[in-house]
């Protein structure tokens, strides 16, 4: 939240190519679409299709979006090494920062933003794709901010994908659980944490 009650969540989801953090930043700004009125999308990478360094930032807002990514975001997802340690450094103080620890190795060193240590890989994993990974961290992410409910980006999912015949409609069920595993592990943290 900003100003006087004014919505305003911004994240960047940062990591490697082949990870799905381009579909995750792009389902949420989908389903923010149908909750705010102003949505960016901004992605970035490298011409290298898997492996290459690629990130992404989303912001929705109740007001216009004058400038689509902040260089000190309130919240990352750090899906990659490099990730970690290029916007450890650089959350803003307060904000949230949650690492895909399955790849991940180290932990933060920072005790003014709030982290989030999520094995979303060996989860996905254990949920039977590795495809879901990033819906993990998404889910974390939309429980620890609260920006959209799981039924929104449930929503946004079924919207993208039902009717479609493609491999993501036949992962819809496993797509919902693994926003739900995630919400949970989001969860139980701040519970922990006494938030």
């Amino acid at each position: 939240m900003t100003e006087k009650g004014v919505r305003r969540f911004e994240v960047v989801i940062a990591g490697f190519g082949g990870q799905g953090l381009l579909t995750a930043g792009k389902l949420l700004a989908d389903a923010g679409a149908m909750h705010y009125e102003h949505v960016s999308f901004l992605p970035s990478y490298t011409p290298q299709m898997r492996t290459g360094e690629s990130e992404c930032a989303v912001t929705l807002s109740d007001k216009p979006i004058t400038n689509p990514t902040s260089f000190y975001p309130p919240a990352v997802i750090a899906m990659g090494v490099e990730a970690k340690k290029e916007y450890e450094k650089r959350v803003k103080p307060g904000g949230m920062l949650f690492i895909e620890t399955s790849v991940v190795p180290d932990k933060a060193t920072r005790d003014d933003i709030r982290v989030f240590y999520i094995p979303a890989a060996r989860l996905a994993a254990e949920l039977g794709s590795p495809l879901v990974s990033n819906l993990i961290l998404l889910g974390a992410y939309l429980e620890a901010t609260k920006v959209l409910s799981l039924e929104a980006m449930e929503r946004a999912l079924e919207m993208r994908f039902a009717g479609t015949g493609r491999r993501g409609e036949r992962l819809l069920d496993l797509d919902r659980e693994a926003l739900k595993v995630g919400a949970r592990l989001a969860r139980e943290a701040l519970e922990a944490k006494g938030s």
